[in-house]
């Protein structure tokens, strides 16, 4: 090795002698001819321009020479296979990196745009450029936002590889729908293609298409349209309609080609915000790909100006999930079949699914849920509403069927985590239900901090809202949602309600039957009877007896005396007392009570730890000062320091 590395030293070492000698002969010719054109005749451009273009052509031969030691590198001796995929990891995980502040300014341009790591990959010599011009995978994410430029750039290097493609026209009805938008002036908007244009021409060979705009004929309408042609590599489609202001401008309704589902055999993602399916009739085969359906129909009870979206009949849905066996995630909102009283045996299997989400009239989810065989594990939220229900059985039939899925034996058991809330407005009464099959017990740090429940998604959620602002139902709901559920290994509990009366005596005979749990939260009116609840009955179980943490919200503990106050302080006591409870709690919360802040200290006889979301303005309704010298200044600033 060594005496071949010799011998190339001596055929090339006379190098800088060559070079000089070329160099020195050309710069004398160009004098030469400096010399023997008159000056009268010879411009000084002339002359610049004589000597630019040797100075082009050094360049040029510098530039062929730096490839050739380039091309000796180690990463130009990278496969160019392992290269691209080198690159392409580097554009997915581009964001991740802290892009040093030089470059930022120097590629400002592109820095935090989905072009962003161009300049790593094709900016740096010619051979990376040439390998990432080359690759069509680098440039599928086609990009139509940064203007008519880059959006040719890109489509063209992409070439027929399956693209991704995100299209927005929100603003092709102009200002008109957006209210008091008359002294607006239009904001410039870079050149763009037409995005019919885009979709005309490349539909063939887009993998993932995102359509967002207005619901008019000027925009969304004419995109629906051109997807009546099939897009052989068509996996994910997103379609999001913005309706129009009140006032302004009917909304037109979208809804995708009859022939939609039956012309996307590779579809695998469909997501429709304010639209919908003209026909729910598939194809002859299966959508064995489909793991994603969410379809989000306009809601009756709002788009009053909007034609009522084409909704399937029972039938027609079962068929058409019957032929998604790898189906994960259903979400079907305004767009269930109508109920139907007569019986019907048949039922869908979804072994896969993890998420359902149902969202219309009461009876239409209840019929729905029940003709769906799914997991145990899944995640079933449930948002209805009925129409003036005669009673709250009208109201919550469709407990029975998600009580019926929380029983099912699973890895984690029963429900371990309750909330319950209701809310009336307007004469409209929402009750809400949220279960958790497992609940972690919140460690040492999280005592000192605000609970608010269980931090992980909830297994079951159910809002069901009526137009009956009755508090007298509203408390029968909530103890007939109390009575389906099973209750019996419950470890923590959350009771809200601003109307409905909720009394020490439902508080005993709901949950005395919950004797293992140990965190309650209850907020206005239950948790105001909850404090005379506590108190352990003579010759009775006590409520609760495992509590260790109380967190009460919204309790005024100064009225008439402070009964509350001294109620509270009573049960604690007799809790204490009690050979079946708790005697130290580990936390007690108060959030949003009326309290005076000398009481405070008293609650540290019964909890390790007591959090409370004290105020330091003296003046404010929700805190009564210590000393009651508010008008002090020096009380004031001590207050303050504290």
């Amino acid at each position: 090795m060594g005496d071949r590395s010799a011998q190339i030293n001596d055929v090339l070492s006379p190098h800088c002698q060559y070079w000089s000698d070329a160099v020195q002969s050309r710069l004398a010719l160009v004098d030469d001819i400096l010399h023997q054109v008159p000056p009268s005749t010879l411009s000084d451009a002339t002359a610049f321009n004589l000597v630019n273009d040797e100075m082009s052509a050094m360049l040029s031969v510098l530039r062929a020479v730096g490839s050739r030691r380039n091309a000796l590198t180690l990463t130009c001796r990278i496969p160019t296979e392992i290269l691209v995929e080198i690159f392409l990891h580097y554009q997915r995980s581009y964001h991740e990196f802290d892009v040093p502040k030089g470059d930022k300014d120097k590629h400002s341009a592109l820095h935090g745009t989905s072009l962003g790591w161009v300049p790593a990959v094709a900016h740096v010599c010619r051979h990376w450029r040439t390998v990432a011009h080359e690759h069509p995978r680098l440039w599928s994410n086609v990009v139509l936002h940064m203007g008519r430029t880059w959006a040719q750039r890109t489509l063209a290097l992409s070439k027929a590889a399956p693209i991704v493609v995100s299209l927005s026209d929100r603003l092709s009805c102009g200002v008109t729908t957006i209210p008091n938008a008359a002294s607006l002036l239009p904001r410039p908007r870079r050149p763009a293609l037409e995005p019919s244009d885009v979709l005309v021409d490349h539909l063939s060979h887009i993998r993932e298409l995102e359509l967002h705009g207005c619901a008019c004929a000027c925009s969304a309408l004419t995109w629906v349209c051109v997807l009546e042609a099939p897009a052989p590599f068509l996996e994910e489609l997103w379609l999001r309609i913005d309706p129009h202001y009140p006032g302004t401008l009917l909304d037109a309704p979208i809804a995708l080609p009859e022939n939609f589902l039956a012309t996307h055999p590779r579809l695998r993602r469909l997501v429709l915000e304010e639209a919908s399916l003209s026909s729910w009739v598939p194809g002859p085969r299966p959508l064995t790909q489909f793991v994603t359906l969410t379809i989000a129909a306009p809601d009756p009870r709002h788009a009053m100006s909007r034609a009522t979206s084409a909704v399937p009949t029972r039938e027609q849905l079962l068929e058409c999930l019957s032929l998604m066996p790898v189906l994960e995630v259903l979400c079907l909102e305004h767009c269930l079949p109508a109920f139907v009283s007569a019986f019907s045996p048949c039922t869908v299997s979804l072994p896969r699914l993890r998420v359902a989400t149902l969202a219309d009239r009461v009876d239409r989810c209840r019929q729905v849920l029940d003709a769906l065989d799914v997991p145990p594990a899944a995640v079933i939220t449930v948002r209805c509403w009925s129409v003036s229900p005669p009673s709250e059985l009208d109201c919550l039939r469709i407990l029975p069927s998600l009580a019926t899925h929380l029983s099912r034996p699973t890895g984690s058991g029963v429900p371990h985590a309750l909330a319950l809330s209701s809310a009336s407005s307007d004469g409209r009464t929402l009750l809400t239900l949220t279960a958790w099959r497992a609940f972690a017990t919140p460690t040492v740090a999280e005592d000192c901090e605000t609970y608010s429940g269980p931090k992980a998604l909830p297994d079951v959620r159910l809002d069901c809202e009526w137009d009956a602002g009755d508090p007298d139902m509203e408390q029968r709901a909530l103890l007939r949602a109390c009575a389906c559920v099973p209750l019996a290994d419950l470890r923590a509990l959350s009771l809200r309600t601003d109307a409905a009366v909720w009394s020490a005596r439902d508080w005993r005979a709901t949950f005395t039957a919950c004797p293992e749990v140990t965190h309650v939260m209850a907020s206005d009116v239950p948790a105001e009877s909850l404090l005379e609840a506590l108190s352990p009955p003579d010759g009775g179980a006590p409520l609760f007896p495992e509590l260790v943490s109380l967190t009460l919200v919204g309790v005024n503990f100064v009225r008439a005396e402070e009964e509350a106050w001294s109620t509270l302080a009573s049960a604690l006591v007799q809790r204490q007392k009690s050979p079946a409870c708790v005697t130290i709690l580990d936390r007690i919360e108060l959030r949003a009570c009326t309290v005076a802040e000398d009481t405070i200290d008293s609650l540290k006889e019964f909890a390790a730890v007591v959090v409370w979301d004290s105020i330091t303005d003296p003046n404010s309704w929700i805190h009564i000062p210590r000393d009651g010298g508010g008008d002090e200044e020096g009380g004031d600033g001590e207050e303050e320091a504290e």
